[in-house]
């Protein structure tokens, strides 16, 4: 079977890398002996709470008369979609398939657009559940995670590293007072940041902050204890 396939990726996070999507979509294009003429990539949550512009980017190009690709190739049905009912999860499936499209699933290959182009009662129903079991998953897990950190900030459990929860913090009381004698006397944020290992814009802010009373000068403090 020779065509033109696009590729669809996503990841939810931006810690997350896309490439490893990439390669092995692309292997599988090369296998069937599809030249890959479109790639829609993007790192955004799929829960419908954050625009998704690659994807209706792609929703859009499938239905324009010069399309340029005739097969879509995604991950998994659960990065392509993550709505939380059947009908929608299996909607935009069905008018890809409607324009033209043929979709298939690189995890999930029952979900191929079938070749003969008859109805499949198992396929429709595989393209409805797995998207809104995948949203359950998330859901669960995201509560998971709220659980956790609240046992976490009340002292009822430890994180993995046994440091406190949240980013460390950078901008010390001794590197605030360094950071304003520094500036009293005429230094720039470039040579501040040099001498306190910090980047120039922290520096910029801690000053900021300490001129509008947001955050106090630990040497004022010491000075008038």
């Amino acid at each position: 079977m020779t065509g033109r396939a696009a590729l669809y990726l996503r990841v939810s996070t931006e810690d997350q890398d896309l490439a490893g999507q990439e390669r092995e979509l692309r292997a599988e294009c090369a296998r069937r002996g599809w030249e890959v003429v479109k790639v829609y990539s993007e790192k955004v949550s799929g829960t419908g709470k954050v625009e998704r512009a690659e994807y209706d980017r792609l929703l859009k190009d499938a239905r324009a008369p010069d399309r340029a690709w005739t097969h879509l190739l995604v991950w998994s049905l659960d990065r392509f979609s993550r709505e939380a009912t059947f009908t929608k999860a299996t909607q935009a499936v069905l008018d890809l398939e409607a324009a033209g499209v043929r979709f298939h699933s690189l995890k999930e290959g029952t979900l191929d657009t079938p070749d003969d182009g008859k109805p499949n009662l198992g396929r429709d129903v595989l393209l409805a559940l797995l998207p809104v079991i995948a949203a359950f998953e998330s859901k669960r897990r995201s509560e998971r995670v709220r659980v956790a950190m609240r046992e976490i900030k009340s002292g009822h459990r430890r994180t993995r590293s046994g440091r406190p929860p949240g980013r460390p913090v950078r901008a010390t009381p001794d590197k605030v007072a360094a950071i304003i004698r520094w500036k009293a006397e005429g230094l720039s944020y470039r040579l501040i940041a040099q001498k306190v290992g910090l980047p120039r814009g922290t520096c910029a802010n801690v000053a900021s902050r300490v001129r509008r009373g947001l955050l106090e000068n630990p040497a004022v403090s010491q000075g008038s204890g």
